[in-house]
């Protein structure tokens, strides 16, 4: 129990030395309790090797900020979108809370400057994982939640995440991309694209599948995701942006070669 008060009581010094201008100026919210948002900014590497409770990592925040995010993005699309049916409704709201519009929008609080995380997990690249970034973004929210209460947490997402759903809704972030990876591949290529969980780290309770995705007997890309359904997700949008790529390579490739095969035009001497 000491162990863990003096970790909190180190978190909370620390964020305020490094608050200010920081953080909170950014969110433009000031916690009364700054241990709440200090413990948002744990990731579960961070306690590898130290001896306090796992429960010390932002996890719980993050999922309770996953359902108030989920609830307010709900009553937004439900007021946005009056005419849309349900099944549209759901559509976009899976985009608009997924990881990735999670962690874009978490550049705006240069969130991953303040994330600790552990070494061995920051020489892998782990502060610009859009898992890890996407994660505390929610747990941001939940912290704010607890601090503030409901109506805090909307005012941040009016300002910050929800000006971002056109975007989000774009062709480039909205869409199952697992139903257009297989529409284009029976279209294009006749075949199915092949699924492979090549991956799977972490405690059961917090589990990261990576996932494969395979065509023609070819390895296309691999994605990551807290859920097999998610990892599949990611794959599929990476490996569509290959395949469209090596398309629109082969096209101009036939196009140069069928521009050197014509004839030359002589024109007659009068």
């Amino acid at each position: 129990m000491e162990d863990q008060n003096l970790l909190h009581k180190i978190l909370k010094l620390w964020f305020r030395q490094k608050s200010g201008d920081g953080l909170e100026a950014k969110l433009g919210y000031r916690f009364r309790d700054p241990e709440l948002l200090a413990h948002a900014l744990v990731h579960r590497s961070f306690l590898v090797g130290k001896d306090v409770p796992y429960a010390s990592n932002n996890e719980r925040l993050e999922f309770l900020g996953d359902s108030v995010l989920n609830m307010l993005t709900t009553e937004f699309l439900y007021k946005t979108y009056p005419l849309d049916p349900e099944g549209e409704l759901s559509k976009r709201k899976s985009a608009i809370v997924s990881g990735h519009a999670c962690a874009q929008s978490s550049k705006e609080w240069n969130l991953s400057e303040y994330v600790k995380i552990g070494k061995s997990e920051a020489k892998m690249g782990g502060r610009g994982k859009e898992s890890i970034l996407a994660d505390a973004y929610e747990a941001v929210l939940g912290a704010v939640y607890l601090d503030g209460g409901l109506e805090e947490v909307r005012a941040i997402l009016n300002k910050f995440h929800f000006p971002r759903v056109q975007e989000i809704i774009s062709a480039t972030d909205f869409g199952n991309y697992k139903s257009e990876l297989l529409e284009y591949c029976q279209g294009k290529l006749r075949c199915s694209p092949e699924y492979v969980i090549v991956g799977e780290e972490g405690p059961e309770h917090q589990k990261v599948f990576t996932v494969e995705v395979v065509v023609n007997g070819k390895a296309y890309a691999r994605g990551q995701g807290p859920n097999k359904k998610k990892a599949e997700q990611e794959a599929s949008r990476l490996s569509l942006e290959t395949l469209k790529a090596e398309a629109a390579e082969a096209e101009q490739k036939k196009a140069e070669a069928q521009k050197i095969k014509q004839p030359a035009h002589h024109v007659g001497l009068p």
